[in-house]
């Protein structure tokens, strides 16, 4: 079996079954058009399977007899493919040289018979034997290809400028079909090229190919409204007839290369063992290159938006991320409803101004509308879109809401609406297809603007309420310092006492005279302690002035890295020991042998100890006891307990004390957000809180946190 046999037999069987395929679904309603087409896959079906069998055929009177009945259907292409050109643009007139032209077919097919007047025999080339023509006829024969391919692509041209032009009222579809017929023929006239070995051209003929593109954008273009799953079988017959050509390309150029033009250098082997190389290299690129390009450009498929409807509302629905909500609406509305570009305009509540904040297109854009201006105030006012298309484009916006849209690449503008107010617009641009954005499409899309405003809406409110806890949370933490200005006046007037007593004491021995008739290094000794003594408290007294600031600060920007437990326990009770040693509360600490870290943000961590051992502390009547303990459980986490020894919680409390403004503290003594922020931090840092409390013998509170993996720790900044 030849192999450059093989895309022939296939392509002549998909031709076969695309034809009727057509003919299936169309049944009921057939008209010039299709059957024009139906003929010329017929026709394509009997060429490509005739010449498949050639091929493979040892000897040259074989072959011709093979090649003269695929020939018969060749003839009859060209008249075939002006039918439909001029059926398809119900071109009545052109019946009269259609009909010329049918005749002058069945004129050629009778000489096709006739040794010698047609056909005068056969090349043979590398892929097989290839009909050798008789001049005079088939060139008359080549003038009615020359005058059928080029005359049909200058009539659909002809006609799509012509509605352009006129601005005739259309279906919103003729003019993509018009175009998507036009590039058929195009791609259709390329196959003239197979004419090229008929006058000793020994290349390999690849208008099977081109056929197979052609056959496809006419069948869509004809089953385009009633059968939108055509695509699906149009885009990957498409990318698999372009890397098939492309296979057999490669093929070809290595057999001609190696066996024609250097038959003695290279041996079969090398040849066969080059080509499989570079299909192997090239087979990935380039199917992903096809898939792109039939994608881009050739069948942009009219997507279904009440499948888009239905999706965008489960996935928007649970996003409360605003950034993450905006970057997928507009990837979610442009692939998936195969958009040129999309903007999300959202008012700024601050500046009362509509600001761009995404837009996927070519360019980029920079948009800050006055919340005033026409196109803003129309939207506001009449909750209705604005749209360039349909029904919609025939009514007269005034002129700075048009020019509005076209520096928003936008055909078709949608209000988002929230109790009356006007939060947002999403600004649609041109499908990809051509097509416009019909009544159907915005019946779909204003349900689908209104689940968008909702969910901007309540993604906006969380935003607000984080900026709320967090300031509620700053709030709690400076309160907290406040009360602890006792201890922390202690810690840092004990070191400076001290600097202070070295001082005058050596003052005290300047006065005395009892430094005198001392030696020069007697008296650089005595100063160097005094020095010694004074920079290490001033260091002490430094160390707790700055823990204490980074505790103060608003925490802005999260940033999570492996700490040490026992670290971070240290530095949050040398900010609250002196108060608990002073209500005489003894604190017991119990750290496993190397403990490894956890992965958290630092100060988040420490600011939950710090409230937890506080509290601990406040639920004491002292004489009393905090005991702070971390261990590795079972599960590999790291579990910190804080427990006291204060008067426990009551059971039908314990589900309340994390909810905001609830508290058991007197009036004045708490603001009820201590625990509520405390779980929020932890499980923001992917850790789990929880407590037991048994009244009368006090209450324990459970960290728990993912140890962190050794590679990590090893990253590990020492605070």
């Amino acid at each position: 079996m030849n192999p450059f046999s093989y895309p022939n037999l296939g392509a002549s069987a998909f031709i076969l079954v695309l034809g009727l395929f057509v003919g299936l679904q169309t049944r009921g309603r057939w008209d010039n058009r299709i059957l024009s087409f139906v003929a010329f896959c017929m026709v394509t079906f009997v060429w490509q399977l005739t010449y498949g069998i050639a091929y493979n055929m040892a000897e040259e009177k074989a072959a011709l007899a093979f090649m003269r009945i695929g020939y018969s259907a060749v003839i009859f292409m060209p008249v075939t493919f002006l039918h439909f050109a001029a059926s398809f643009l119900r071109k009545g007139q052109m019946q009269v040289v259609i009909r010329v032209c049918y005749v002058l077919s069945f004129f050629f097919l009778a000489t096709l018979f006739i040794d010698g007047l047609f056909m005068r025999g056969a090349y043979r080339y590398f892929f097989g034997f290839y009909p050798k023509p008789f001049v005079p006829v088939h060139i008359a024969f080549l003038a009615l290809v020359i005058f059928s391919v080029p005359w049909s692509v200058f009539m659909l041209y002809r006609e799509w400028r012509r509605i352009q032009a006129d601005g005739q009222s259309r279906e919103a579809s003729e003019i993509p079909r018009i175009k998507l017929v036009c590039v058929a023929y195009l791609i259709m006239s390329i196959v003239c090229l197979d004419f090229l070995p008929n006058y000793g051209f020994g290349f390999y003929p690849i208008g099977f190919v081109f056929v197979i593109l052609y056959s496809l954008v006419i069948a869509y273009t004809i089953l385009r409204y009633n059968l939108h799953d055509i695509q699906v079988i149009v885009k990957r017959t498409l990318v698999f007839a372009g890397l098939v050509a492309s296979v057999v390309a490669v093929v070809s150029l290595v057999a001609f290369v190696s066996q024609d033009l250097l038959p003695t250098a290279v041996p079969k082997w090398l040849s066969n063992l080059s080509s499989a190389t570079f299909i192997a290299l090239l087979y990935g690129p380039l199917r992903r290159w096809l898939t792109n390009v039939t994608d881009k450009y050739l069948f942009q498929k009219e997507y279904d938006y009440k499948q888009l409807l239905r999706n965008f509302t489960d996935e928007v629905m649970v996003v409360l991320d605003l950034k993450q909500l905006v970057q997928m609406t507009i990837e979610t509305l442009s692939e998936r409803g195969k958009l040129e570009s999309c903007g999300l305009l959202l008012l700024d509540k601050d500046t009362r101004r509509y600001e761009l904040v995404a837009f996927r297109g070519e360019d980029g854009h920079n948009v800050v509308l006055d919340g005033q201006e026409p196109f803003v105030t129309f939207l506001r006012e009449t909750h209705e879109p604005i749209g360039l298309d349909g029904e919609m484009g025939k009514v007269h916006f005034p002129e700075q809401v048009t020019n509005r849209m076209k520096q928003l690449s936008a055909r078709l503008c949608l209000p988002l609406n929230v109790h009356e107010e006007l939060i947002g617009v999403l600004c649609l641009g041109k499908k990809k297809s051509d097509e416009e954005f019909t009544k159907d499409d915005l019946d779909i899309l204003q349900p689908l603007a209104r689940t968008l405003a909702i969910a901007v809406s309540n993604a906006q409110l969380v935003e607000e309420l984080k900026v709320t806890q967090a300031q509620a949370a700053q709030k709690e933490k400076l309160a907290v310092i406040g009360t602890l200005s006792a201890g922390i006046n202690h810690e840092i007037c004990n070191p400076l006492g001290i600097v202070k007593a070295q001082c005058e004491a050596f003052l005290l021995d300047v006065e005395d005279g009892i430094l005198i008739g001392k030696s020069s290094p007697d008296v650089l000794e005595r100063t160097t302690t005094i020095m010694r003594v004074a920079l290490k408290q001033i260091d002490r007294a430094t160390a707790i002035t700055q823990k204490l600031s980074n505790f103060a600060k608003p925490i802005k920007d999260i940033s999570a890295q492996p700490v040490s437990v026992p670290q971070e326990v240290d530095e949050v009770l040398l900010l609250v020991g002196h108060d608990l040693q002073l209500e005489k509360i003894e604190v017991v600490k119990e750290m496993q042998a190397d403990m490894p870290q956890i992965v958290v943000d630092r100060r988040q961590f420490q600011e939950v100890l710090f409230n937890l051992v506080r509290n601990a502390g406040q639920a004491i009547k002292p004489p009393g006891t905090i005991s702070v303990r971390a261990h590795v459980t079972a599960e590999g986490l790291v579990r910190i307990e804080i427990a006291d020894t204060g008067s426990g919680i009551p059971a039908d409390k314990l589900e309340k004390i994390y909810d905001p403004f609830y508290t058991t503290k007197e009036p004045g003594k708490g603001t009820g957000l201590g625990l509520f922020i405390v779980r929020q931090i932890v499980e923001r840092n992917k850790g789990r809180i929880s407590l037991e409390s048994t009244i009368g013998k006090g209450t324990t509170f459970f960290l728990d946190f993912p140890a962190a993996k050794p590679e990590a720790a090893g990253k590990a900044v020492t605070a």
